[in-house]
């Protein structure tokens, strides 16, 4: 046995460790918007999941096509916010119209008289939604339905969750690709 040959890695290990060196040769992910991540990360070729990055970014479209693209922006700042994404919560959506300074102060938003009711409703049910889906009670649910309607709410919630794990996602992946992170396979 050759003195280096208890670390080598085979099989689908080898494989898992040769795409997270490549991943990590890609650049720094933790500086970049969330669309290059999920394409250095799936898309390239470098993992092979590019009909995975595929379904990802239809998910996304049919997402911002479905809400309000201001409401939805407002509801991904404050995901981002809780779930401290940084680069989320500072990046802003083309064509959401939803306003920087409204933006800027999301974390206000129960008092803040710039939003309206129905960013309330929709944005109570996200934080209960991020926190604890299960929390999620009638109440919060009838005030997102007396804005959006029934095909609405279901639309909201669906979005919501493309959204929410887009987020979660970017945020293990800065994890699990970061430079000098435990278990980081920099070369």
């Amino acid at each position: 046995m050759r003195p280096d040959a208890r670390h080598e890695r085979v099989g689908p290990v080898a494989t898992v460790v040769e795409q997270r060196r490549t991943i990590v040769r890609m650049g720094a992910l933790g500086t970049m918007p969330t669309d290059t991540v999920l394409d250095r990360v799936l898309g390239t070729g470098a993992t092979g999941h590019r009909d995975v990055h595929a379904d990802m970014t239809a998910a996304h479209d049919a997402a911002w096509a479905a809400v309000s693209p201001r409401l939805l922006e407002l509801c991904r700042v404050r995901i981002a916010t809780m779930l401290g994404c940084e680069v989320e919560a500072n990046a802003r959506t083309a064509d959401s119209d939803a306003p920087a300074e409204l933006l800027d102060a999301i974390g206000a938003w129960p008092t803040d008289h710039r939003f309206e009711a129905a960013d309330r409703a929709c944005l109570a049910f996200t934080e209960h939604y991020v926190i604890d889906v299960a929390s999620v009670d009638d109440a919060t649910v009838a005030a997102v339905r007396d804005h959006l309607g029934d095909d609405g709410v279901q639309s909201f919630v669906s979005a919501l969750l493309v959204v929410e794990q887009r987020i979660r996602l970017r945020l293990m992946w800065d994890r699990l690709f970061a430079a000098g992170a435990p278990g980081s396979m920099e070369d």
